[in-house]
């Protein structure tokens, strides 16, 4: 399926020029990212870290004081991060003309292209906040607020939902989309027969499957 036209220009907010010092800072949290996810964050040592960054034991204590303060920095990056590129992607003016059905089209694109090209970010951020209940919090609001901004913008579609209580289906249909894509994503301890099919089958597949339920026609494709 070719990529949504509504978010053809849309990408993952990072940081723009940086200083050396903040090239080294983002380099060490890079690697904190990658060992993280990769081992968990007990198995990972500082020295683990600067060897992946290729920079010296000293260079991260420059930067954190400790293995837990560069994992609320890490924490802290990835917040930062994709509350940046929800409200550039939940913009009621980038959807202008846009149905209910590519929104959600461009929604389930998006949020698979970005895990498949940073594959260890949202594990490295549920990996620092596995043991603070604050921070797994903060990241249900961050989970909370994308929702309501979803929400909002088929809202403003409401007339296209066919279902009767299309507050309700919508609610519902976010639920089993983040759902289904947490199961493709992490399918290790839940394999399912949709293991083997194509990221852009199952995108239509999943597509099809909330179209129905809310009664909305599908998206035109553009041949």
């Amino acid at each position: 399926m070719p990529r949504s036209k509504f978010i053809s220009d849309l990408h993952w907010v990072r940081e723009g020029q940086q200083s050396r010092s903040q090239k080294t800072q983002e380099a060490l949290l890079d690697a904190a990212e990658a060992l993280f996810s990769d081992q968990g964050a007990d198995a990972t040592c500082v020295a683990d870290v600067a060897r992946r960054a290729g920079c010296s034991v000293g260079a991260v204590y420059h930067h954190f004081r400790d293995k837990k303060a560069l994992l609320y920095a890490l924490f802290d990056r990835m917040s930062e991060q994709k509350s940046a590129t929800a409200r550039e992607a939940l913009d009621p003016s980038r959807w202008k003309g846009a149905s209910v059905a590519d929104i959600l089209h461009a929604y389930l694109e998006f949020s698979l292209a970005t895990a498949r090209e940073r594959p260890a970010f949202m594990r490295a951020g549920l990996e620092a906040s596995r043991n603070d209940p604050a921070l797994l919090e903060h990241l249900a609001d961050l989970h909370r607020e994308t929702n309501a901004g979803l929400t909002r913008l088929l809202l403003a579609r409401e007339p296209e939902i066919g279902h009767p209580e299309p507050k309700v289906a919508i609610g519902f249909v976010l639920d089993q989309l983040a759902a289904m894509m947490k199961t493709r994503l992490d399918n290790i301890l839940m394999p399912t027969e949709l293991s083997a099919i194509s990221d852009d089958q199952f995108i239509d597949e999943t597509l099809r499957s909330a179209c129905g339920y809310l009664q909305v026609p599908m998206p035109k494709r553009d041949d």
